[in-house]
This record gives C-alpha cells, sequence and structure tokens, in this order.
C-alpha cells in the first residue's frame, strides 16, 4: 500500500498507559463493533468493513460511515487519549479510548480520514509502539483520498477508519489458505455484527462487508450483515413467556423460554449449541453488551439450556453494572447480583423461570423420537455431552452403564474394553502427548472420548467378546496406534 507522508506529531497523549491497557482483549469482531458504536453515535445510517486485498493477501482494512465527519477540531479530540468527549444517554460510545483502543489492538499503523459539513477534510494517523503520538496529515492528501472511497452509499460527510499492518490476519502464500480464513473471517465477523447490533440492524442501520482489490481497483460482492436476534424464535416454548421480571428498578428485564430442539440460527449462535448460550443479555441503548451466561449467579446447566433473559439497562441498574472496555461483557455488583437471582428465581404458580425451562426441556426429550440405541456413557464425559448423548440416542435396555478413562496399557494397544469393570480405556501412555499436556481432568479431551466410544460402545452390549469381535478391535487397534505414530512424528517435526 502506498505510504503516506505525515508531519511531526501534534498530539500527546495525556495518559501513556491507556494505550497498553485498554483493548487488550479485543477480538478482530469485538473491535470492529466498537468503531461502529462511533459511527453510530455520529449519526451513519450506513457502516462498510471493506478488507483491503493485494494479490492474495488482505492488507488493510477500513470502516467507512456516511455520519456527520469530523472538523481539525474534533478530530484532534478523537485521537487523544487523554480527551473524553461529553457522551448523551443514547450514545453508544461510554469510555472514550475505543477508536485508538480498537484499533491499536489489532493493527500496527490507525490513520482517520473524515469530512464534515463546511469543512476540510481532515487526516490523522498513529503509528506502531509510538501510540502516544497523533500525527497530521496533509489537507490535500486527505481531501483526495476521501474523495477517492467510493462505499456503496452516498458518501458526502463520514469517517474512514483504516488499519494497517493487522496482526491478526493470516499471512500465507497459499492463495487456497487464504481464501479460506478470509470467507471464515467475514463469516464471523457478519455473525457477530448481526448479533450485537441486531435492535439496531432491524431499524434505520444497514452494515455492509466487502473486498477491495488494488489491483482491478474495486470492491467484489457485497455481504449484508443480517440482524440476528438471540429472542427471535417463531413461537416459544413456555406458555406464559416472554415474561417480565420484577427487579425493583426502571430495567426492562424479559425473560424467554425457547422451543426446544430449535435448529435457528438465533438459538444456535455462531452455529455453537443453543444451550450454550444460555443465561442474560444485556442491552443498553438497543446495543447487545453481553451474550449468555449467568455473571455468577450461578452455573450454567443443560437443563436451563432454553432459558434467556433480555436486560434493558436503566440508570437505576447501570450504577450497579460495569461494562468492561471491549463492551463484550459486563461485571454486577452485589446489589445487582441480589437483585436479578430474586427477580429469576421468583416463583409464579409454584415454578420460576429455571424450573419452566427444564420442565419444557424433559418434556421434548420424553417426546423426541431417538431411533439409534448405545449402551449408555456413565463417567468420563462432560455434564453436558452427557445430555447430548440423552438427547440423541435411546440407551440399551438392561444394559449396565459404561465409564471411559485413562489406563496405561500394552504400547501396542490404543484402548481396551474391559467388560469386568464396564470401562473403556484409552492407553495412558499417549495421554501427554495427546493433551500437549499432563492431564488430571478425567473428562479431557471429550471429543477423542466420544469419537472412540461411538466406535466400540456395541462391543459392551454382550457378556463376552466372538473371535470376529477381536479381530474387528484389534484392526481399529493396529490402525489407531499407527494414526498416534505419525501424530508424534508430525509434532516432532514442528518442534
Amino acid at each position: 500500500m502506498t505510504e503516506i507522508p505525515t508531519s511531526a506529531a501534534t498530539n500527546k497523549a495525556q495518559d501513556q498507559s491507556l494505550s497498553r491497557s485498554i483493548g487488550l482483549h479485543h477480538t478482530l469482531a469485538t473491535a470492529l463493533a466498537d468503531l461502529i458504536d462511533n459511527s453510530i453515535d455520529a449519526g451513519a445510517h450506513n457502516v462498510l468493513v471493506r478488507f483491503v486485498q493485494d494479490g492474495t493477501a488482505i492488507v488493510g482494512l477500513m470502516v467507512i460511515d456516511n455520519g456527520r465527519g469530523m472538523n481539525h477540531a474534533t478530530i484532534d479530540a478523537a485521537m487523544s487519549y487523554g480527551t473524553r468527549r461529553n457522551y448523551s444517554t443514547s450514545d453508544l460510545g461510554h469510555f472514550g479510548v475505543g477508536l485508538k483502543a480498537a484499533s491499536m489492538s489489532q493493527a500496527e499503523s490507525l490513520f482517520v480520514w473524515s469530512k464534515s459539513d463546511g469543512h476540510d477534510a481532515q487526516a490523522r494517523s498513529i503509528h506502531g509502539a509510538d501510540t502516544q503520538h497523533v500525527h497530521s496529515i496533509d489537507l490535500t492528501l486527505a481531501a483526495s483520498t476521501v474523495a477517492s472511497i467510493k462505499p456503496r452509499f452516498p458518501f458526502v460527510t463520514g469517517t474512514v477508519v483504516e488499519w494497517r499492518g493487522i496482526r491478526s490476519f493470516l499471512m500465507s502464500a497459499d492463495a487456497d489458505e487464504q481464501v479460506s480464513w478470509l470467507e471464515a473471517t467475514i463469516g464471523d465477523i457478519r455473525s457477530h455484527l448481526g448479533i450485537v447490533f441486531h435492535r439496531l440492524l432491524g431499524k434505520n442501520l444497514t452494515i455492509g462487508v466487502d473486498v477491495f482489490d488494488v489491483g482491478f481497483k474495486r470492491a467484489g460482492a457485497l455481504n449484508n450483515v443480517n440482524p440476528i436476534d438471540p429472542f427471535g424464535y417463531l413461537g416459544s416454548g413456555g406458555a406464559r413467556y416472554p415474561m417480565p421480571l420484577d427487579t425493583g428498578t426502571k430495567s426492562t428485564v424479559l425473560a424467554h423460554i425457547w422451543p426446544a430442539r430449535s435448529q435457528s440460527t438465533e438459538f444456535k449462535l455462531f452455529g455453537a449449541p443453543g444451550r450454550d448460550w444460555q443465561g442474560m443479555y444485556f442491552y443498553r441503548n438497543d446495543r447487545l453488551l453481553q451474550i449468555g451466561g449467568w455473571n455468577g449467579l450461578w452455573h450454567g446447566r443443560p437443563d436451563f439450556g432454553l432459558a434467556r433473559i433480555a436486560i434493558d439497562l436503566d440508570d437505576d441498574l447501570r450504577s450497579h453494572v460495569t461494562i468492561n472496555p471491549e463492551k463484550s461483557g459486563v461485571v454486577l455488583d452485589a446489589t445487582a447480583v441480589a437483585l436479578l437471582q430474586q427477580a429469576i428465581l421468583r416463583e409464579y404458580d409454584g415454578r420460576n423461570l429455571l424450573s419452566d425451562a427444564t420442565s419444557v426441556l424433559q418434556a421434548a426429550r420424553s417426546h423426541t423420537p431417538r431411533p439409534i440405541s448405545v449402551v449408555e456413557p456413565f463417567e468420563g464425559l462432560p455434564q453436558e455431552l452427557s445430555d447430548a448423548f440423552s438427547d440423541a440416542f435411546t440407551f440399551v435396555d438392561g444394559a449396565d452403564p459404561v465409564s471411559i478413562g485413562w489406563r496405561v496399557l500394552a504400547r501396542d494397544a490404543f484402548f481396551e474394553v474391559d467388560l469386568v469393570t464396564r470401562t473403556l480405556w484409552i492407553n495412558g501412555r499417549f495421554r501427554r502427548e495427546i493433551l500437549g499436556r499432563k492431564g488430571t481432568d478425567n473428562t479431557d479431551v471429550p471429543i477423542l472420548r466420544t469419537l472412540l466410544y461411538l466406535l466400540v460402545h456395541s462391543m459392551f452390549d454382550v457378556h463376552h467378546h466372538s473371535s470376529k469381535q477381536q479381530e474387528q478391535m484389534q484392526a481399529w487397534q493396529d490402525v489407531l496406534v499407527a494414526a498416534m505414530s505419525a501424530h508424534r512424528e508430525r509434532m516432532g517435526a514442528l518442534r
């Protein structure tokens, strides 16, 4: 990309530690969401996230909006760590450092180009480890650069935040690998932004993602960010839900129970099992701050997997809630914990949200056909995985359940089916190599345990093994031991 000449530093941060301490936990998606907060606060109705591609390499990223833009004074304030503007109650901005912290958490260089009504275009930059100093860019270059930006919407006023030298981008000479990475990254970004801004996308906000090819000087296909509503079910799972919960504050707290067995994107956020996203969803000015979780009220349980709570923070409850710098989670003080616990556990007709969610899930399990039978795995799997087995399979009648664990076996054995103790043993000689460390958790490597159990479960549905079953298991042993040897060689080559 073209080198941009800059002047000497025009501004110095008043608190140098901010550039190092804030934004440490940003991901690419949360950093972009933080920038889009600023765009919305600037009155933008259109935002474009643009990857800049040179050949097969992605060399930069821009966030372009058609908001009010900034003049000389406001762009200097926006780029200074020591200046915090006055936020209105409707603003999404919160800390006054989002632009800098989000950008420098991802990129070596930050450029900001902006044009406001009645003022010359302005541009500033921050580079490398010298995050304390802000550099001014020539007004003529600022004007020509802003004029050259061709987003997919009218761009009379607005701002372009540009990142260069992005540390989280894949740099590979393999074109196919680059394409796969880019497609996955765009998918992750669209999912995150679609969830975080789902209420605003349903109103007057449009967010798109595209890839601009430097060589061809044009952008490829536009990928719109579609709203993904974590409460967007067609029919509630519980007859009296959604139901308001009384916290004694003016905050709107609405309890929901999803219908069981939902396969919708809104339930299975980011493609993960829906029960992983049980819990509380905190909103501020229709911007989602936290995606599920119980914030220490209690541990999540598979039986609570259909329960979600939408919490719109008012000033009263807000005073007991701390928003993390990445705006991707909140911390509750003791007062907030007590208020929410009481509201969630308050019983109506002898039932509360959690007991209702449990009842809906149990009823669905009892009525759902499960045509495949396995011997029940008893110990050695995480609880949520045991529940997944219960959801997916019927268990063989009269067969004692099976445990899964580690034990040192012969070097030519990967596993052992022990009919006496009803245990599937995995050879402990391989444990450290598989884990990459010493293991003490009796439910570790759940994917290995599951795959191996699905392979051999039928071997536990007998009193003794026939010669054919023994031959079959020996063939599996030979292949798995060979696979372990290949794994060992490849790991050794990487060291």
